[in-house]
C-alpha cells in the first residue's frame, strides 16, 4: 500500500470510478461527497468516509476535487468547511475538475499560503475511461508537485501530460473541449445528411469510421446517435459550461471562436426542447440538427 494517504471530494459519474480505482491500487483514500448514497458507494469498494471536505483534508497527503464548475471548486477548497481548514503543510491538492483558469490560479495561491502545493489535472476520456484507468490528464503545477503527484496520477489515466505552470491544465482542457465540440458538430451534419439522401447508416458509419473523418466523436458517440442512445457518459450541461469557459478564455485572450459559440446556440435547442434534456449525454447534439432537418439518424 502507498505511504500516501488520498483524500477525494466529489464522487460524481466521473470521481466515483476513479476513487474505486485509487482504493484498488493500493491507496488508503478517505472521500466526501454532498449525495450519502455515492459516499456509501465508496464504503463498499472500500473508502473510508468523511463529514466534510476539512475533515478529508485533515487526515490526507494528497487531497483531489472533482466538481461539476468554479464556484464549486472555490467552495470544497476555500469554503467554511473547506479543504484548506484542515490542510496539513506539505500536502497536494489536484484539482481535476474543468473549470476557469484564473480560478484555479486563485486557489493555489491559498493553497500555498497553507505550505502545500495545488495542481490542476483536468480530465478527458469521460466515465469510460474513468473507469478503464485511461484517461487523458492534463496537469499544471510545478515541477516538484507534478512529479510527487504523478503515481496517483498514473492510476487514474492512459496518458499524463504537464503542460506547464499552474492553469495550463485547465487552459488545455477548454481548447480540448473545442476539438471535441466541433467533431461532435461535424458527426451530427453527417449522420443526418447521409440519413435524409436515403444511405444506410450501419453501411455509412462502417465506411466512414476508419476514414479521414475518424474522431473519437465518431467511433464512440456515433454508434450510441445510431441506436438513439442519449444515455450520459458527459451531460449536455457539462459540455455548455465548458463551451461558456471557451468563450470567456476567447474574449479575455481576444480569440475569435466562431464555430463553438454556433455549437452552444444547438446545444441550447437541444436544452430547451423537453425537460431535463440538459442531463442527456453531449452526443444529443444531433438532435438540434434533427430538429431543424425533421430527420433522425437511426439505423
Amino acid at each position: 500500500m502507498s505511504s500516501e494517504r488520498i483524500g477525494f471530494v466529489g464522487l460524481g459519474m466521473m470521481g466515483l470510478p476513479m476513487a474505486k480505482n485509487l482504493v484498488e491500487a493500493g491507496y488508503g483514500v478517505t472521500v466526501f461527497d454532498l449525495n450519502p448514497s455515492t459516499v456509501a458507494d465508496a464504503q463498499k469498494f472500500g473508502s473510508d468516509s468523511a463529514e466534510s471536505a476539512t475533515e478529508v483534508a485533515s487526515v490526507s497527503d494528497i487531497v483531489i476535487t472533482m466538481v461539476p464548475d468554479s464556484q464549486h471548486v472555490e467552495a470544497v477548497i476555500a469554503g467554511g468547511n473547506g479543504i484548506l481548514v484542515g490542510l496539513n503543510p506539505g500536502s497536494i491538492v489536484i484539482d481535476m475538475s474543468t473549470i476557469d483558469p484564473e480560478v484555479g490560479k486563485k486557489m493555489a495561491a491559498l493553497v500555498e499560503e497553507k505550505g502545500s502545493n495545488f495542481v490542476d489535472a483536468p480530465v478527458t476520456g469521460g466515465v469510460m475511461g474513468a473507469e478503464a484507468g485511461t484517461l487523458s490528464i492534463l496537469v499544471g503545477g510545478n515541477a516538484a508537485a507534478f512529479e510527487r503527484s504523478l503515481p496517483v496520477l498514473n492510476v487514474l489515466g492512459g496518458n499524463v501530460a504537464h503542460m506547464g505552470p499552474v492553469g495550463s491544465g485547465h487552459t488545455t482542457k477548454i481548447a480540448n473541449q473545442i476539438i471535441g465540440a466541433a467533431a461532435l458538430a461535424g458527426v451530427s451534419e453527417a449522420f443526418v445528411l447521409a440519413k435524409k439522401a436515403g444511405l444506410d447508416m450501419q453501411a455509412f458509419y462502417e465506411a466512414v469510421k476508419d476514414g479521414a473523418g475518424r474522431s473519437w466523436a465518431l467511433e464512440t458517440l456515433g454508434p450510441k446517435i445510431l441506436d438513439g442512445d442519449f444515455d450520459p457518459g458527459f451531460m449536455v450541461k457539462h459540455m455548455q459550461k465548458d463551451l461558456r469557459l471557451a468563450d470567456q478564455l476567447a474574449a479575455k485572450t481576444g480569440t475569435a471562436i466562431p464555430t463553438s459559440a454556433l455549437i452552444a446556440q444547438l446545444y441550447r435547442s437541444v436544452e430547451v426542447s423537453k425537460p431535463d434534456a440538459d442531463s442527456q449525454g453531449h452526443q444529443a447534439l444531433v438532435q438540434a440538427i434533427e430538429m431543424i432537418s425533421n430527420e433522425q439518424a437511426r439505423r
